[in-house]
């Protein structure tokens, strides 16, 4: 039996990801959705939608992520700030 004292705790950012805001918001156009429809589809909240889409890298959890690319029928790097030095094609 494990004592739950020894285990090492999971760090938090572990599961934080971060989200490219002005491409969430301009994916979610292309679909012809609101922010209210989107939050709906993908089970998550009006404010966490409108709080991603006014920045420009927002931090968020990987399921919100997840949840965001399965409602827009996109990858999920497809949410993300391309990587430094580099420009995304679109």
């Amino acid at each position: 039996m494990t004592d739950a004292s020894t285990l090492a705790p999971h760090p938090a950012h572990r599961w934080i990801t971060i989200l490219d805001g002005c491409r969430l918001q301009q994916i979610r156009r292309q679909h012809g959705l609101s922010q209210e429809k989107l939050a709906d589809q993908a089970g998550i909240s009006l404010t966490t939608i409108a709080r991603l889409e006014r920045q420009h890298r927002a931090s968020c959890r990987g399921r919100t992520l997840a949840r965001l690319a399965a409602a827009l029928h996109a990858e999920p790097a497809a949410l993300t700030p391309p990587p430094a030095g580099t420009a995304r094609i679109l």
